[in-house]
Protein backbone atom coordinates (compact mmCIF):
# COMPACT_ATOMS: atom_id res chain seq x y z
CA UNK A 1 0.00 0.00 0.00
CA UNK A 2 3.00 2.38 1.09
CA UNK A 3 4.59 1.54 -2.37
CA UNK A 4 0.73 2.89 -4.64
CA UNK A 5 0.53 6.16 -2.52
CA UNK A 6 4.57 6.81 -2.68
CA UNK A 7 4.04 6.69 -6.39
CA UNK A 8 1.08 8.93 -6.40
CA UNK A 9 3.02 11.18 -4.16
CA UNK A 10 6.20 11.71 -6.66
CA UNK A 11 3.58 11.84 -9.75
CA UNK A 12 1.67 14.50 -8.14
CA UNK A 13 5.24 16.20 -6.95
CA UNK A 14 6.43 16.06 -10.08
CA UNK A 15 3.39 17.31 -12.13
CA UNK A 16 3.18 19.85 -9.70
CA UNK A 17 6.58 21.45 -9.99
CA UNK A 18 6.53 20.91 -13.81
CA UNK A 19 3.20 22.71 -14.51
CA UNK A 20 4.71 25.43 -12.18
CA UNK A 21 7.76 25.56 -14.41
CA UNK A 22 5.86 25.87 -17.67
CA UNK A 23 3.40 28.56 -15.81
CA UNK A 24 6.62 30.31 -15.58
CA UNK A 25 7.20 30.42 -19.30
CA UNK A 26 4.03 31.41 -20.17
CA UNK A 27 3.57 34.61 -18.04
CA UNK A 28 6.61 35.50 -18.68
CA UNK A 29 5.64 35.20 -21.85
CA UNK A 30 2.74 36.98 -21.93
CA UNK A 31 4.36 39.62 -19.98
CA UNK A 32 6.39 40.20 -22.81
CA UNK A 33 3.86 40.63 -25.32
CA UNK A 34 5.28 37.14 -26.88
CA UNK A 35 2.38 34.47 -28.61
CA UNK A 36 1.74 31.31 -26.86
CA UNK A 37 0.35 28.82 -28.99
CA UNK A 38 -0.83 26.45 -25.95
CA UNK A 39 -0.05 25.93 -22.36
CA UNK A 40 -1.02 22.08 -21.42
CA UNK A 41 -1.18 20.37 -18.20
CA UNK A 42 -0.57 16.95 -18.26
CA UNK A 43 1.06 14.71 -21.58
CA UNK A 44 -0.66 12.57 -23.70
CA UNK A 45 -4.07 12.71 -25.30
CA UNK A 46 -6.11 16.06 -24.88
CA UNK A 47 -9.22 15.30 -22.95
CA UNK A 48 -9.66 19.05 -22.62
CA UNK A 49 -9.48 22.13 -24.80
CA UNK A 50 -10.23 25.89 -24.70
CA UNK A 51 -9.62 28.43 -27.29
CA UNK A 52 -10.56 32.06 -27.98
CA UNK A 53 -11.70 32.69 -31.31
CA UNK A 54 -11.60 35.84 -33.52
CA UNK A 55 -14.57 37.36 -35.71
CA UNK A 56 -14.29 35.40 -38.48
CA UNK A 57 -14.58 32.17 -36.01
CA UNK A 58 -10.86 31.13 -36.42
CA UNK A 59 -8.78 30.39 -33.18
CA UNK A 60 -7.22 33.04 -31.53
CA UNK A 61 -5.19 33.36 -28.85
CA UNK A 62 -3.49 30.57 -26.47
CA UNK A 63 -4.84 27.49 -26.42
CA UNK A 64 -5.17 25.47 -22.77
CA UNK A 65 -5.61 22.15 -22.59
CA UNK A 66 -5.62 19.17 -20.10
CA UNK A 67 -4.14 16.07 -20.99
CA UNK A 68 -4.51 12.40 -20.06
CA UNK A 69 -1.06 11.52 -18.63
CA UNK A 70 -0.85 14.05 -15.54
CA UNK A 71 3.68 13.95 -15.79
CA UNK A 72 3.87 17.60 -16.19
CA UNK A 73 2.62 19.85 -19.15
CA UNK A 74 4.40 22.47 -21.62
CA UNK A 75 4.48 25.55 -23.16
CA UNK A 76 4.52 25.93 -26.64
CA UNK A 77 6.28 29.14 -27.80
CA UNK A 78 7.27 27.79 -31.26
CA UNK A 79 10.57 28.80 -30.18
CA UNK A 80 12.41 26.42 -32.64
CA UNK A 81 10.85 28.02 -35.73
CA UNK A 82 11.51 30.79 -37.76
CA UNK A 83 8.39 33.45 -38.09
CA UNK A 84 7.78 36.93 -39.88
CA UNK A 85 5.21 37.30 -36.85
CA UNK A 86 6.45 40.02 -34.50
CA UNK A 87 4.83 38.52 -31.84
CA UNK A 88 6.94 35.35 -32.12
CA UNK A 89 9.45 34.47 -29.29
CA UNK A 90 12.27 34.47 -31.98
CA UNK A 91 11.47 38.11 -32.93
CA UNK A 92 11.32 39.86 -29.56
CA UNK A 93 14.50 41.26 -27.62
CA UNK A 94 17.20 38.93 -26.67
CA UNK A 95 16.17 39.72 -22.56
CA UNK A 96 13.13 39.26 -23.13
CA UNK A 97 13.75 35.56 -24.71
CA UNK A 98 16.25 34.82 -21.74
CA UNK A 99 13.53 36.43 -19.19
CA UNK A 100 11.28 34.05 -20.79
CA UNK A 101 13.71 30.87 -20.37
CA UNK A 102 14.72 31.88 -16.82
CA UNK A 103 11.05 32.35 -15.50
CA UNK A 104 10.28 28.78 -15.61
CA UNK A 105 13.63 27.70 -12.92
CA UNK A 106 12.44 31.20 -11.14
CA UNK A 107 9.44 29.80 -10.44
CA UNK A 108 10.77 26.57 -9.13
CA UNK A 109 13.27 28.15 -6.64
CA UNK A 110 10.51 30.19 -5.90
CA UNK A 111 7.85 27.12 -5.50
CA UNK A 112 10.77 25.36 -3.21
CA UNK A 113 11.39 28.54 -1.15
CA UNK A 114 7.62 28.71 -0.14
CA UNK A 115 7.94 24.59 0.56
CA UNK A 116 10.38 25.61 3.11
CA UNK A 117 8.50 28.46 4.19
CA UNK A 118 5.79 25.86 4.98
CA UNK A 119 7.78 23.74 6.24
CA UNK A 120 9.59 26.12 9.07
CA UNK A 121 6.54 28.18 9.84
CA UNK A 122 4.52 25.00 11.25
CA UNK A 123 7.87 23.61 13.23
CA UNK A 124 8.83 26.98 14.93
CA UNK A 125 12.57 26.16 14.88
CA UNK A 126 15.51 25.08 12.58
CA UNK A 127 18.60 22.85 12.89
CA UNK A 128 21.98 24.52 13.87
CA UNK A 129 25.59 23.08 13.40
CA UNK A 130 26.04 22.91 16.95
CA UNK A 131 28.60 20.44 18.29
CA UNK A 132 25.82 18.13 20.33
CA UNK A 133 28.68 15.32 21.66
CA UNK A 134 32.12 14.52 22.02
CA UNK A 135 33.82 11.40 22.26
CA UNK A 136 36.54 11.61 25.16
CA UNK A 137 38.62 9.84 23.11
CA UNK A 138 38.90 12.01 20.32
CA UNK A 139 42.36 14.33 20.58
CA UNK A 140 40.60 17.69 19.22
CA UNK A 141 39.27 17.96 22.65
CA UNK A 142 39.43 22.04 21.98
CA UNK A 143 36.51 21.23 19.81
CA UNK A 144 33.67 21.11 22.83
CA UNK A 145 29.98 20.39 23.01
CA UNK A 146 28.04 23.55 22.00
CA UNK A 147 30.84 25.20 20.15
CA UNK A 148 29.04 25.84 16.84
CA UNK A 149 30.42 25.51 13.18
CA UNK A 150 30.48 28.58 10.96
CA UNK A 151 32.57 27.32 8.03
CA UNK A 152 34.91 23.98 6.42
CA UNK A 153 37.28 24.19 4.60
CA UNK A 154 36.18 27.25 3.66
CA UNK A 155 33.08 26.56 3.19
CA UNK A 156 30.68 28.45 5.48
CA UNK A 157 27.53 26.51 6.85
CA UNK A 158 24.20 27.65 8.54
CA UNK A 159 22.18 24.28 9.02
CA UNK A 160 23.00 20.41 10.36
CA UNK A 161 22.23 19.53 6.28
CA UNK A 162 24.92 21.58 5.58
CA UNK A 163 28.00 20.55 8.11
CA UNK A 164 27.05 17.11 7.14
CA UNK A 165 27.70 17.57 3.46
CA UNK A 166 30.61 19.32 3.83
CA UNK A 167 32.21 16.64 6.36
CA UNK A 168 31.50 13.72 4.22
CA UNK A 169 33.93 15.39 1.26
CA UNK A 170 37.57 15.11 0.99
CA UNK A 171 37.15 12.35 3.75
CA UNK A 172 40.42 11.21 3.34
CA UNK A 173 42.23 15.19 3.41
CA UNK A 174 43.00 16.75 6.40
CA UNK A 175 39.67 19.41 7.75
CA UNK A 176 39.93 23.03 8.90
CA UNK A 177 37.10 23.74 10.79
CA UNK A 178 35.76 27.41 12.08
CA UNK A 179 33.75 27.69 15.27
CA UNK A 180 32.29 30.17 17.73
CA UNK A 181 32.18 29.22 21.30
CA UNK A 182 30.16 32.39 23.33
CA UNK A 183 30.48 34.50 19.88
CA UNK A 184 34.10 34.38 19.85
CA UNK A 185 36.01 32.76 16.46
CA UNK A 186 38.27 30.48 16.52
CA UNK A 187 39.78 27.77 14.05
CA UNK A 188 41.10 24.63 14.58
CA UNK A 189 43.36 22.78 11.47
CA UNK A 190 44.35 19.70 10.16
CA UNK A 191 41.60 17.60 11.83
CA UNK A 192 41.22 14.17 10.35
CA UNK A 193 38.70 11.14 11.38
CA UNK A 194 40.66 9.66 14.40
CA UNK A 195 38.34 7.17 15.44
CA UNK A 196 36.28 3.79 13.64
CA UNK A 197 32.75 2.53 14.22
CA UNK A 198 31.45 -0.41 13.76
CA UNK A 199 31.27 -0.71 10.11
CA UNK A 200 34.90 0.03 10.47
CA UNK A 201 34.67 3.31 8.71
CA UNK A 202 36.89 6.30 9.99
CA UNK A 203 35.01 9.16 11.64
CA UNK A 204 34.98 11.93 13.72
CA UNK A 205 34.46 11.74 17.44
CA UNK A 206 31.77 14.15 17.54
CA UNK A 207 28.36 14.67 16.67
CA UNK A 208 26.95 17.85 15.15
CA UNK A 209 22.95 19.36 15.43
CA UNK A 210 21.01 20.92 17.35
CA UNK A 211 17.57 22.87 17.32
CA UNK A 212 16.65 26.93 17.64
CA UNK A 213 13.63 28.36 17.97
CA UNK A 214 13.11 30.85 14.93
CA UNK A 215 10.17 33.98 14.78
CA UNK A 216 8.70 34.75 11.76
CA UNK A 217 11.67 36.81 10.54
CA UNK A 218 13.64 33.99 11.19
CA UNK A 219 11.38 31.42 9.45
CA UNK A 220 11.88 33.71 5.95
CA UNK A 221 15.84 33.85 6.84
CA UNK A 222 15.74 29.74 7.40
CA UNK A 223 13.99 28.99 4.56
CA UNK A 224 15.71 31.99 2.34
CA UNK A 225 18.87 29.92 3.74
CA UNK A 226 17.69 26.37 3.29
CA UNK A 227 17.03 27.08 -0.27
CA UNK A 228 20.26 28.25 -0.69
CA UNK A 229 21.93 25.12 0.39
CA UNK A 230 19.87 22.80 -1.55
CA UNK A 231 20.91 25.03 -4.75
CA UNK A 232 24.75 24.91 -3.02
CA UNK A 233 24.27 21.00 -2.54
CA UNK A 234 22.97 20.17 -6.47
CA UNK A 235 25.89 22.11 -7.77
CA UNK A 236 28.50 19.64 -5.08
CA UNK A 237 27.15 16.76 -6.57
CA UNK A 238 27.74 18.43 -9.94
CA UNK A 239 31.15 18.46 -8.98
CA UNK A 240 31.84 15.04 -7.65
CA UNK A 241 30.11 13.63 -10.77
CA UNK A 242 32.80 15.69 -13.00
CA UNK A 243 35.57 14.73 -10.79
CA UNK A 244 34.69 10.96 -10.83
CA UNK A 245 34.01 11.26 -6.66
CA UNK A 246 30.54 10.04 -7.52
CA UNK A 247 28.96 7.95 -10.63
CA UNK A 248 25.83 8.28 -12.65
CA UNK A 249 24.62 5.10 -10.40
CA UNK A 250 25.03 7.21 -7.62
CA UNK A 251 21.94 9.57 -9.12
CA UNK A 252 17.93 8.92 -8.62
CA UNK A 253 15.13 9.36 -10.56
CA UNK A 254 11.28 9.37 -9.68
CA UNK A 255 12.06 5.65 -8.79
CA UNK A 256 14.47 6.45 -6.71
CA UNK A 257 12.64 9.50 -5.16
CA UNK A 258 9.70 7.21 -4.86
CA UNK A 259 11.76 5.06 -2.53
CA UNK A 260 12.48 8.39 -0.65
CA UNK A 261 9.29 9.03 -0.33
CA UNK A 262 7.68 5.22 0.97
CA UNK A 263 11.30 5.58 3.32
CA UNK A 264 9.47 8.36 4.84
CA UNK A 265 5.64 6.67 4.94
CA UNK A 266 7.67 3.37 6.41
CA UNK A 267 9.12 5.23 9.41
CA UNK A 268 7.95 4.07 12.95
CA UNK A 269 6.24 5.66 15.20
CA UNK A 270 5.97 8.71 13.05
CA UNK A 271 2.73 10.69 13.11
CA UNK A 272 0.81 12.13 9.99
CA UNK A 273 2.37 15.27 10.84
CA UNK A 274 5.91 14.64 10.75
CA UNK A 275 5.47 12.26 7.78
CA UNK A 276 3.60 14.88 5.62
CA UNK A 277 6.93 17.50 6.85
CA UNK A 278 9.56 15.51 5.75
CA UNK A 279 7.78 14.78 2.90
CA UNK A 280 7.59 18.81 2.30
CA UNK A 281 11.40 19.03 2.75
CA UNK A 282 12.01 16.60 -0.23
CA UNK A 283 9.40 18.14 -2.01
CA UNK A 284 11.29 21.46 -1.44
CA UNK A 285 14.89 19.51 -2.30
CA UNK A 286 13.54 18.43 -5.51
CA UNK A 287 12.11 21.83 -6.37
CA UNK A 288 15.53 23.58 -6.67
CA UNK A 289 17.20 20.34 -7.95
CA UNK A 290 14.82 20.94 -11.13
CA UNK A 291 15.62 24.79 -10.98
CA UNK A 292 19.30 24.15 -11.12
CA UNK A 293 19.58 21.13 -13.69
CA UNK A 294 17.15 22.91 -15.93
CA UNK A 295 19.77 25.91 -16.14
CA UNK A 296 22.39 23.73 -16.84
CA UNK A 297 23.92 25.03 -19.70
CA UNK A 298 23.38 21.87 -21.84
CA UNK A 299 21.06 21.76 -25.35
CA UNK A 300 17.46 21.10 -25.13
CA UNK A 301 17.07 22.33 -21.46
CA UNK A 302 16.45 26.25 -20.53
CA UNK A 303 19.89 26.95 -19.66
CA UNK A 304 20.92 25.50 -23.41
CA UNK A 305 18.99 27.49 -25.56
CA UNK A 306 20.01 30.72 -23.21
CA UNK A 307 24.07 29.72 -23.84
CA UNK A 308 22.46 28.91 -27.85
CA UNK A 309 20.96 32.82 -27.58
CA UNK A 310 24.42 34.07 -26.70
CA UNK A 311 26.24 32.35 -29.52
CA UNK A 312 23.76 33.28 -31.92
CA UNK A 313 23.58 37.13 -30.87
CA UNK A 314 27.73 37.17 -31.03
CA UNK A 315 27.80 35.75 -34.39
CA UNK A 316 25.23 38.07 -35.67
CA UNK A 317 28.00 40.88 -34.12
CA UNK A 318 31.09 38.78 -36.24
CA UNK A 319 29.12 37.50 -39.15
CA UNK A 320 25.82 39.47 -39.28
CA UNK A 321 24.23 36.09 -39.63
CA UNK A 322 22.53 34.34 -36.48
CA UNK A 323 22.64 30.19 -36.35
CA UNK A 324 20.97 28.41 -38.14
CA UNK A 325 17.49 27.33 -36.70
CA UNK A 326 18.04 24.19 -38.36
CA UNK A 327 21.43 23.55 -36.81
CA UNK A 328 20.09 24.51 -33.66
CA UNK A 329 17.37 22.47 -34.08
CA UNK A 330 19.62 19.32 -34.50
CA UNK A 331 21.93 19.98 -31.27
CA UNK A 332 18.98 20.29 -29.46
CA UNK A 333 17.03 17.09 -30.54
CA UNK A 334 20.29 14.86 -30.62
CA UNK A 335 20.71 16.15 -26.97
CA UNK A 336 17.22 15.50 -25.98
CA UNK A 337 17.96 11.90 -27.05
CA UNK A 338 20.73 11.36 -25.11
CA UNK A 339 19.05 12.78 -22.06
CA UNK A 340 15.96 10.57 -22.49
CA UNK A 341 18.87 7.55 -22.88
CA UNK A 342 20.57 9.02 -19.32
CA UNK A 343 16.88 8.65 -17.86
CA UNK A 344 15.83 5.90 -18.85
CA UNK A 345 19.38 4.54 -17.72
CA UNK A 346 18.60 6.17 -13.88
CA UNK A 347 15.03 4.32 -14.08
CA UNK A 348 16.67 1.26 -14.66
CA UNK A 349 19.11 1.62 -12.27
CA UNK A 350 16.71 2.84 -9.87
CA UNK A 351 14.51 -0.57 -10.14
CA UNK A 352 18.09 -2.72 -9.50
CA UNK A 353 18.69 -0.66 -6.47
CA UNK A 354 15.03 -1.14 -5.11
CA UNK A 355 15.35 -4.71 -5.75
CA UNK A 356 18.51 -5.54 -4.30
CA UNK A 357 20.76 -6.34 -7.58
Amino acid sequence: MTGVLSAFIILLLLGVLITVHELGHFLAARLCGIRVREFAIGMGPAFYKKQKTDENGEPAGTKFSLRALPIGGFCDLGEDEASDDPAHFRNKRLWQKIFVLISGALMNFLLGFVFYLILFGVLGYRDVPVVSWTDPSFPYQQIQAGDRFVAINGNRVSSTRDSRLFLSLDADEPYTFELERDGVPYTVAGVTRQLTNSAGEKIFGFQVGAYEEIGALGVIGTAAGETFSSVRMVWVSLGMLISGEAKVTDMAGPVGMGGMVNGILSQEGATLGVTALNILDLAGMVAVNLAVFNLLPIPALDGGRILFLFISAFLVLVRKKPLSEKVEGYIHGGTMLLLFGLMIFIFFNDIRRLIGL
